[in-house]
């Protein structure tokens, strides 16, 4: 097993950094991660609404792990 260093932005707190990581250590177990980049100013409700359509398009091609 290998180990990937990110650099966080300062302004996260320890929860989030944590919680990313979880996230991307249980997406990297289960298959290989979409990441998707949005603005700072990005909406809880925007990203939900880009990871369900792109959920959606995995899931419909047949790619969802």
């Amino acid at each position: 097993m290998s180990t990937i260093e990110i650099a966080v932005p300062s302004s996260w707190t320890p929860g989030e950094t944590l919680a990313v990581r979880a996230l991307l250590q249980q997406t990297v177990s289960a298959g290989f991660p979409v990441v998707a980049a949005v603005r700072a100013d990005a909406t809880p409700d925007q990203i939900l609404d880009i990871y369900a359509r792109l959920r959606l398009l995995l899931r419909e091609s047949g790619l969802a792990a």
